[in-house]
Parts: structure tokens; sequence; C-alpha cells
């Protein structure tokens, strides 16, 4: 497929930014979340490498562990990077909040293309929620929350309507209280038109399988009626990325969707709206720790 200039600069996070030059932002980006990650790693208790499947990828960092109190709620976190950047050794910025607010925290990684395809990759992530719920069991957890940065998102949305989720009893559905999409793909039809899709080789068929906003029917009732859907999206982040949030809570409104949330994060662009998680008074980091029905 031939690139489409206009498509290539909306689905280039890099170029909205308004703190460092496209060429910068992303080496910026990494360097402030791998240092943050490393100190969180020295900071709370974990556990890293956990494997949850037989991939080298399908690897988990898990932090708070038996240092909280059993019944304690976990927080899964799915990294972005468009299928094929970023990994999760540098994406436990989130965890030092969380943790002090009493919140268990999983960093999931997944394989990368074009190692494998992007279906591999939705594979690996519907595998990890077997491994989810049983760390829930083991800890007595009553209520999990995902969240997920751009290709993260989209990563959670595949996984609450697969057939793995469909297939579990209503009490165990249930247990996943609220889902944080900042900055999300949810259509995945323009990638084609794009530099991402030099990796991905995205086909028709994948493009319909995978794109969340074709399968919202698939959600179950339980989970349309008693999920919080909260949508983020910066300041900065381009028109095409408001669109599909702004889509998506519009699709989710219209089959049924009782609990729904659009958040816009002020003053910052794709990329540090999740670098300043690692601080406990920032906006977005106090709303999702407020998520948590738990007495935390």
């Amino acid at each position: 497929m031939t690139i489409d200039p206009e498509l290539n600069k909306q689905y280039a996070p890099s170029v909205w930014s308004h703190r460092y030059a496209a060429d910068v932002v992303v080496q910026k980006h990494i360097e402030v979340t791998g240092k943050a990650s490393e100190e969180t790693k020295t900071k709370v208790p974990c556990q890293l490498d956990v494997p949850y499947g037989s991939s080298e990828g399908q690897r988990a960092d898990i932090f708070g562990g038996d240092s909280l109190p059993k019944g304690a709620p976990i927080l899964v976190y799915i990294h972005g990077g468009y299928w094929q950047a970023l990994n999760r050794q540098i994406s436990s910025y989130c965890v030092q909040p969380l943790y002090n607010a009493g919140v268990r925290v999983v960093v999931l990684g997944y394989d990368l293309a074009p190692a494998v395809k992007l279906g591999d990759i939705v594979e690996e992530i519907n595998s990890s929620g077997k491994f989810i719920l049983e760390l829930a069991e083991k800890y007595s957890s009553k209520e999990i929350i995902l969240v997920g940065h751009c290709a993260g998102a989209t990563l959670i949305l595949t996984l609450l309507t697969s057939k793995w989720f469909r297939s579990l009893p209503v009490e165990k559905q249930k247990l996943f209280t609220s889902v944080v999409l900042i900055s999300g793909l949810y259509d995945l039809a323009p990638l084609v038109y794009t530099k991402h899709n030099a990796a991905l080789q995205l086909t028709q068929e994948e493009i319909s399988s995978h794109s969340p906003l074709h399968h919202l029917d698939l959600l179950p009732t339980v989970t349309m009626e008693s999920l919080h859907f909260l949508a983020v999206l910066a300041e900065h982040d381009s028109p095409e990325f408001c669109k599909q949030t702004e889509t998506l809570l519009k699709a989710l409104k219209e089959k049924g969707s009782k609990k729904n949330e659009l958040l816009v994060v002020n003053g910052v662009d794709h990329f540090d709206e999740v670098e300043k998680l690692e601080d406990e008074n920032y906006s977005l980091t106090r709303r999702i720790t407020k998520l948590f029905k738990s007495n935390i």
C-alpha cells in the first residue's frame, strides 16, 4: 500500500508533541520511562519475568506480591508502541503511586512485530487472562482494572471481546470492574496507509478481526452493564486519535454501555500523558486510583 502523507502524520504521535521535535520525543520517552521503571524495581517488591505463556515475550512483572494484604485489588498495565516497539521492562513507571495506594500491579509484555503477526499478539494477551484470574484467586482479589496505552488499549478490548472472556462465568467477568483506554486505536484500517504497516503488514482480514470497533457486539451483557470504560486523550493527541476515541465512546453508548467517560488531560502529549503516571498527584493517576471500589 502507498503511504498517505496526511494519515501518516495523523498516526505519528511524535509529530504532535509540543515539548520536543518529532525525532527527539520518542527517545526522551524511552529515557524517562526506563529510568522511572528501574527506580520502581528497587523500591517496590516485585517478581520479574514471570511467564504467562510459552513464547519469549509472554512475560509479566508483578509488583506488590505478598507485601500487600489479601484482597488487595489488581491493576494490569499493557504498554503501547504500535505492537512493534517499547516493552514491559520500561513500562513499570505507573507502579509506585498505585502500590502506595494498596494496589498490586501486573505489567504485561508481549512479542512484537515483525517477528510475530498482530493476531499472534492478540492471542498472547488473550491467554494472559487466565494468568490474571489465577493471580486474583491467589491473592483473594475481588477487583481487576485493565489499563492500556495506544496499542495496549486495543489489546484490552480484543481481550474483552475474545471467546475466552465471553465463556467465563458471570462472576469471573464481574471481577473486571474498569478499563482505562489511553489514546487507543480502535479501527485499524487507516494504519495500512502509514509507516507503521511496514512491520505489521496488516491484511484486510486482520483489520476486520482485530479492530475493536467491529466487535463491540461481542462484549458480554454484564460487561456493558457494569464495566466502567474510561477513555483518555492527551490535549496534544492528533485529530485522528481524538476521532478514534470519540467514535468508540459513541458506539459503546449506542450498544448499551451504562458507564463510559471521556477524560482529556490538559497540557500533555501522547508520551508524557503516561510518563506522568509515576506522579501520585498527576490528574490521571488520581482518576485511576479513584476507580477502585475496594477500600484501598
